[in-house]
């Protein structure tokens, strides 16, 4: 099982490739602003990628648009479109 350290807080959670990262936070507790429900519409989910890159899902087509629309860096990723299959170190970028 993966690990997700949450550089903001010290916080650190496991995680299963098969929930998303936004679910996954979510379910530990961890504050992490989420208005659209996880649709990739809003892009308040998300999260600065710190290490471990290679262990993310793609960017999808959608998460991509918003992303761009939001003008954010290519290290920036929606929580809601992520998953991940590796030891990952973040930083929430807006905290619910």
């Amino acid at each position: 099982m993966a690990s997700i350290r949450i550089q903001n807080t010290g916080q650190v959670v496991k995680a299963s490739a098969a929930i998303s990262i936004l679910n996954t936070l979510m379910r530990e507790g961890v504050l992490i602003k989420h208005v659209c429900g996880g649709k990739a519409l809003c892009g308040t989910c998300r999260f600065r990628v710190i290490d471990g890159h290679r262990f993310l899902s793609p960017i999808k087509e959608r998460e991509q648009m918003r992303l761009d629309a939001l003008g954010n860096p290519k290290d920036v990723r929606l929580a809601c479109q992520t998953h991940t299959f590796g030891d990952i170190t973040i930083e929430i970028i807006l905290t619910g």
